[in-house]
């Protein structure tokens, strides 16, 4: 009897953070709720012990653990220096050395920095190598002004990423900007399937009793045009150039309330939007957890994706956008982002601007009103119907297990 494929899942994250757990979790769920699956798993981690595992989260790992996952969880040590870099780099090397020697020899994971490390570590071990979600995590610190290219740890990062694409096996990523570079600028080997970020589009199908409760709780009553940000300011986002983008919008319409579900404090947020003198009663902050989120979606009208334009931003893959259209929203957004911004315009689900800049805001307006004056229940439906070919799970989840058989060679690797 054939063995199966042993599968280092490496993930330079939590494993219960949100990017995980409503992404790339979705489809090891679905390995392991297969009792037949393909392959064996062992699961690595940072965990950061300021967030301990809750009871549910203990439960579900248990569950996983039952089905055949195995899992070792390394302590992730806080800081942006090189100190903190190598001792995660180290204690990851150790522990993938010691799964090699148990026969582990492939290696799978997710974004650039994890990638790099795996990187490192696929090259001495020889390491069959599959970065998913591969995207240029250095030249967005340096778009944001997070880095300068003249910076070391530019240097470092970029030349790691490069290097990693050319030895990988495997690559996924979002949009065709990054296959042009993986197979005709980098000219790596790597077989290239493109898989944009997934939805859990289950949880994000609309709920109307849903959407009427939590405008309720809100306060805000059915002519209020709900215009929607779940996310962070700052470094690879707007600051105050969004409550400016804001302010522009509520001078053209007195009927418009916004909605921002954010990790940041409520005086941060308040800073920023007295920044731009918008009103306080003109906008409202909730925090929620992942497991809560989707019932503001359905609260919404209109979406906001607030990722400046810069040249490696053709490169992302926003989760965002995906669960937007599920739960049937449409967004704006700024024009070279991801394939996101082609998707509003082709598939009539979105409006596109250059910058959140008066003169760009102000323009887009009518296009903006004239989607929050369609008709809500046949919006949302065209809506999810264009999420779900673009990012849903079913269609997706095949293009995963491809990546997976040309990682393993298992089913001679064929798109």
């Amino acid at each position: 009897m054939q063995q199966k494929p042993k599968i280092i899942i490496f993930l330079y994250n939590r494993l219960f953070d949100p990017l995980i757990q409503s992404n790339f979790w979705l489809y090891i769920q679905d390995f392991l709720d297969n009792e037949e699956t393909a392959y064996t798993f062992h699961l690595v981690t940072y965990e950061n012990p300021k967030f301990p595992l809750s009871q549910e989260e203990k439960a579900l790992v248990e569950k996983w653990k039952i089905q055949g996952l195995e899992w070792t969880s390394l302590r992730w040590h806080q800081g942006s220096g090189l100190k903190e870099k190598f001792i995660d780099l180290f204690n990851g090397f150790r522990l993938v050395t010691r799964l090699r020697f148990q026969g582990f020899n492939h290696i799978m994971t997710l974004g650039s920095v994890a990638g790099t490390y795996a990187y490192m570590y696929a090259v001495v071990l020889r390491l069959k190598l599959f970065l998913y979600q591969f995207e240029p995590h250095s030249e967005y610190a340096v778009d944001n002004g997070m880095w300068y290219k003249e910076s070391t740890q530019y240097k470092i990062s970029h030349y790691l990423e490069k290097k990693s694409a050319l030895y990988a096996r495997t690559i996924a990523s979002g949009t065709v900007f990054m296959e042009e570079r993986i197979k005709n600028i980098w000219k790596s080997k790597a077989d290239f399937i493109r898989i944009p970020t997934v939805a859990n589009d289950k949880k994000f199908l609309f709920n109307q009793a849903l959407r009427d409760k939590t405008r309720k709780d809100l306060g805000l009553d059915d002519d209020t045009w709900l215009l929607y940000y779940p996310g962070k300011f700052g470094d690879l986002y707007y600051k105050e150039a969004f409550a400016w983008m804001y302010k522009w919008l509520k001078e053209e319409e007195l009927r418009l309330h916004l909605l921002i579900v954010t990790p940041h404090s409520d005086d941060e947020v308040r800073d920023i939007f007295e920044s731009a003198s918008v009103l306080s009663k003109d906008y409202t902050i909730v925090h929620s957890s992942y497991e809560e989120i989707h019932k503001y979606h359905f609260a919404s009208d209109f979406a906001i994706i607030s990722v400046p334009s810069g040249e490696s931003k053709k490169f992302i893959s926003n989760i965002k956008v995906g669960e937007y259209l599920c739960a049937g929203l449409p967004f704006l957004i700024t024009k070279g982002v991801s394939e996101d911004y082609i998707y509003a315009t082709e598939k009539d689900v979105g409006v596109v601007v250059d910058d959140f800049v008066k003169e760009d805001i102000k323009k887009a307006w009518q296009e903006i009103k004239a989607y929050l004056e369609r008709d809500k229940k046949a919006l949302r439906e065209y809506c999810r119907e264009v999420g779900l070919a673009y990012r849903g799970f079913e269609v997706l989840n095949v293009k995963f297990k491809i990546a997976l058989d040309s990682l393993t060679n298992l089913k001679n690797f064929k798109e």
